[in-house]
């Protein structure tokens, strides 16, 4: 039987699932308030070091370990009465259960009192070796004098009471302290110190584990579905990234060293063209804030698209960090891209674009101040409309610059890219507003830096196999490619009930 048939086994998976996400969360929180996490470690180790060194009273400790044995009588060969004291089991076991309360009693504190004449400053403790008459009194007090008064004391006080309580015994004394010269409760720097940073570390843990409880983001595709009400398109694992020689245009070559990453963009590439029209070329992807991998997501597609035999341009949109320039070429700064040719006439096409490898160009962004609202660039998404199959527009991420937005009208499709566990729900929601209303269709989102709980990328958990593949999104509420899964049919009506948009004119009008 498979797992996804097996509730039991479901149900484990959910639980391994709920505690890997709360640790996660922990992290990540911790990772992003670094400063908070080091300033909490800090006020505990200094508290605890200043509270113990100058603050706590200093406690003194005489301590005694003896045994205790039965009297027995029996008869000797003559008739006479021999008395004897031995170990017994049997009484060992009831001495070290009783032993302690017999200690603690007020009768012997009363005795003790007695003896000395004074009231008893002290704290008398017991601690029974289990299943042995073999026990150790502690006698703790803020003065050293009395600790050692009230042992002797003790020693002393309690044979004679314990005639009354337990019957006719000797006390073998084992060993007993002299009198002590330094308090017991008093730690060094060092171990202050770092019991005062394990104290800060545990609170530290708790304070971010509320922290995180706070703060709603996207841990998988079920938050992508029934938090958004939205479609998640794929689920990217973290990749790394490396930057090998020029390739025969000049250009770095970017290369992915995680295979199943390599599998998921390409798994990604055939659901995106499942799920838009088939004169569609233009597909922006954007995000909810930077660092999402939004820049590497398209250019993973992109390359996806181009591996695929379609000849695909990416166009570097995100002017105000123009990633792609700096990942790729020596000299970015000298970079002639696309906002040059939307303040300069006399730059052609082809000049913009560079070539990558087969059926892969880009359009790097430039070095210019440009705003995104400027016509030339719908002329250049035209011309690139006629050129290439697919156009992958990498948008800068719009809730940080809400003037983008006007990009996704030169676009036909949608993506958002997000984070595993970054963005709130909140912001999310808020940085959709921004290009819900464009031309281009929102399809759905990217999931990035995505792990699976049993530690690693897994399609059959969270992937197409437990919720259906393509059409199979039916059983979730979710219409079949141009039905908008969740935001509608192709005519723009946005029936999300997060966002609640007026109809919109066709793109052809």
């Amino acid at each position: 039987m498979s797992n996804r048939n097996n509730p039991v086994n479901n149900e484990n998976s959910e639980g391994i699932g709920n505690i890997f996400y709360t640790f996660s969360d922990i992290f990540k929180t911790a990772r992003k308030h670094f400063i908070v996490f080091i300033v909490i470690m800090l006020i505990f180790m200094c508290g605890y070091s200043g509270y113990s060194y100058f603050i706590a009273e200093p406690m003194y400790r005489s301590s005694a370990t003896f045994s205790i044995t039965p009297l027995i009588s029996s008869d000797a060969k003559d008739g006479t009465s021999v008395y004897k004291f031995n170990y017994v089991s049997s009484f060992a076991q009831q001495m070290s259960e009783t032993f302690p309360y017999v200690v603690e009693s007020d009768n012997l504190r009363q005795a003790i009192q007695y003896d000395l004449g004074k009231g008893l400053n002290a704290k008398i403790t017991a601690e029974p070796i289990v299943k042995s008459n073999i026990i150790q009194v502690n006698i703790d007090s803020n003065s050293p004098d009395d600790s050692f008064e009230v042992m002797e004391s003790f020693l002393k006080t309690f044979p004679r009471l314990s005639e009354y309580i337990i019957g006719d015994t000797r006390i073998n004394v084992i060993y007993k302290s002299e009198k002590p010269t330094a308090p017991y409760n008093k730690s060094a720097i060092w171990s202050s110190l770092f019991t005062g940073a394990a104290a800060g570390f545990i609170v530290s843990i708790i304070v971010f584990y509320l922290w995180s409880l706070r703060i709603e983001t996207i841990h998988d595709k079920n938050d992508i579905i029934y938090q958004l009400n939205s479609h998640c398109i794929s689920e990217l694992p973290h990749v790394n990234i490396k930057r090998n020689s020029k390739t025969q245009s000049g250009l770095s070559k970017l290369s992915f060293t995680d295979s199943v990453f390599i599998e998921a963009t390409r798994s990604a590439r055939k659901h995106i063209q499942s799920l838009i029209a088939a004169d569609d070329k233009a597909i922006a992807f954007t995000s909810t804030a930077r660092h999402e991998g939004k820049t590497v997501t398209a250019f993973s597609i992109a390359k996806a698209f181009a591996g695929n035999g379609h000849k695909t341009l990416l166009i570097d949109m995100d002017l105000s960090t123009r990633a792609l320039q700096r990942y790729l070429l020596k000299a970015p700064d000298s970079c002639v891209g696309i906002s040059d040719y939307a303040v300069a006439d006399n730059i052609d096409f082809a000049n913009i674009t560079k070539h990558y490898k087969d059926n892969f160009d880009i359009a790097f962004a430039g070095n210019k101040n440009v705003k995104y609202s400027n016509s030339r660039f719908k002329e250049f998404f035209e011309k690139a409309r006629e050129k290439y199959d697919y156009i992958i527009v990498d948008m800068p991420s719009c809730r940080l610059i809400p003037s983008a937005a006007v990009i996704a009208d030169l676009c036909d499709d949608l993506i958002f890219v997000e984070k595993c566990n970054n963005s709130t729900i909140t912001d999310i929601k808020d940085a959709l507003k921004y290009v819900l209303y464009s031309r281009a269709h929102f399809i759905g989102f990217i999931l990035n830096d995505y792990t699976a709980s049993a530690g690693g990328y897994d399609y059959g958990r969270y992937g197409y196999s437990r919720y259906g593949y393509l059409g199979g999104y039916r059983r979730y509420g979710y219409g079949y490619r141009r039905y908008g899964y969740g935001y509608g049919y192709r005519s723009r009506k946005y029936s999300s009930k997060y966002f609640e948009e007026p109809e919109k004119k066709d793109k052809n009008e």
